[in-house]
């Protein structure tokens, strides 16, 4: 029996989650990250999913790391989110520079784009502007960093964060990326063509969007979590299934790819419970 064998982290379990949903035709794309924290779930979580993809059903996906470096070898990321000489060194399948990179979102040509934010509300808007007012704010945030962009002109969006009532509420104090905004149709008469918000995937639970109301709901619980858990977590009232299922664990096979070929070296997620 493998030494992966029933061993994984919620990290590695989120990842798993994005790479369910990767399809082979899939241009997916991340932003870059500092580190810490909002690194690995913005940028590392995505990456190990895409590469964990294309390593099993989706041989075709492409990976776009900060919408510049196209399918690097993840394998050998040279630290935690390099943004300086080692981003510039790392061996890839190729790099865009920016007007190319701008004009393949601008044409739709992303397929699945990847963020972390402040504040996530019922229908999916986002904020990583400013919490409280605008103009006398409690918290100034990072701004809008090609925010929204994810949320109007790639074709889907898959949200990653770590679940707390703080980050999921009532009402978003800035859109900095428009969800489905108030309910149904109001993407559309916002002009908006394709795109918004598919799933959101932490480290309680996934999550994706009502058809008929475009209300976030609860899709499935991770193993060992509640629904209670869940539920006191999350600042609003969540659609909910008749039936709660669990979130499929990873198999053997993905948890070893994981940890012996995409991130071997612990630079995209960390290796701890």
């Amino acid at each position: 029996m493998s030494k992966y064998a029933k061993e994984y982290t919620t990290d590695e379990l989120m990842a798993v989650v994005i790479s369910r949903d990767i399809r082979n035709d899939d241009r997916g794309l991340t932003g870059m990250a500092t580190g810490g924290r909002t690194g690995v779930l913005a940028v590392g979580i995505p990456v190990v999913g895409m590469a964990l993809a294309q390593m099993t059903h989706a041989p075709q996906a492409s990976i776009l790391y900060g919408g510049y470096v196209i399918n690097p070898e993840v394998e050998k990321c040279p630290t935690l989110f390099e943004t300086g000489q080692g981003l510039s060194t790392w061996r890839a399948e190729a790099r865009l520079i920016d007007w190319c990179f701008s004009s393949q979102a601008q044409r739709g040509e992303v397929t699945v784009g990847f963020s972390s934010v402040a504040q996530v509300d019922r229908y999916g808007n986002v904020n990583i502007v400013v919490i409280g007012d605008y103009y006398k704010p409690k918290i100034r945030l990072v701004g809008n960093i090609f925010e929204t962009e994810h949320y109007t002109l790639h074709r889907r969006e898959i949200l990653v964060m770590d679940h707390e009532r703080r980050n999921f509420v009532e009402k978003v104090d800035y859109i900095t990326g428009p969800g489905y905004i108030d309910g149904p149709g109001a993407r559309e008469r916002a002009g908006l063509r394709w795109g918004g918000p598919c799933m959101c995937v932490t480290n309680l639970a996934v999550l994706g969007y009502d058809e008929k109301t475009k209300r976030m709901k609860l899709e499935s619980v991770h193993p060992g979590v509640s629904v209670d858990q869940v539920k006191a977590n999350t600042g609003f009232e969540l659609i909910m299934p008749e039936k709660v299922r669990e979130t499929e664990s990873p198999t053997e096979e993905q948890i070893e790819l994981i940890r012996s070929k995409i991130d071997p070296h612990c630079n995209l997620i960390p290796r701890k419970a």
